[in-house]
């Protein structure tokens, strides 16, 4: 799957925190599993069956995808996740989808859901975290430990918190 393929969703607007307290039913039992989905995905030896618990929290990810083990993506929207094709995210990363402040810093910090896009064949190394909002571009490389805070170019190496591109390498690739 391209990014043409899937239907990305819109940034929107959503709770602060406080509000989130005041879930009805349905909505903590949605809560309720995705979190069991996510402990038994976080935690589970065998790859292919890590894949098949993220896609029915509603991650949505292409083919020949892997995602290691204790690797968390949001658990609350986990819907505005999308990995492409061939792409990989290692071991104890971290992908967050929202941030939803305590209602006093609203003035500063705006309570918000975004999509995180990894596009086909990016690498997503060891304990990094990619924030909301943020796009790995083809065949991108985000180096072990970065703090992923802004859009990564197709064909780079980034690292670093805060993360920076080290360098682009599309003509050696081609």
């Amino acid at each position: 799957m391209s990014s043409s393929q899937f239907n990305i969703r819109e940034a929107k607007a959503i709770p602060y925190y406080e509000e989130t307290q005041k879930r009805t039913f349905g909505q903590k039992l949605r809560k309720i599993n995705n979190t069991f989905l996510m402990l038994l995905a976080y935690a589970c030896p065998a790859a292919k069956i890590r894949i098949c618990l993220h896609r029915f929290r509603g991650v949505n990810i292409g083919k020949n995808v892997y995602i290691g083990l204790f690797c968390f993506l949001d658990n609350l929207y986990p819907e505005y996740i999308y990995i492409e094709n061939n792409a990989s995210i290692n071991a104890g990363s971290m992908i967050l989808t929202h941030f939803n402040p305590m209602k006093r810093y609203a003035a500063v910090f705006p309570a918000k859901t975004e999509p995180v896009l990894i596009k086909e064949g990016a690498i997503v190394s060891v304990k990094s975290i990619i924030l909301p909002g943020v796009t790995i571009g083809k065949n991108a490389v985000v180096s072990a430990g970065s703090v992923v805070d802004k859009n990564v170019p197709d064909f780079s190496l980034a690292k670093g918190n805060p993360m920076k591109i080290i360098t682009e390498y599309k003509t050696l690739m081609e």
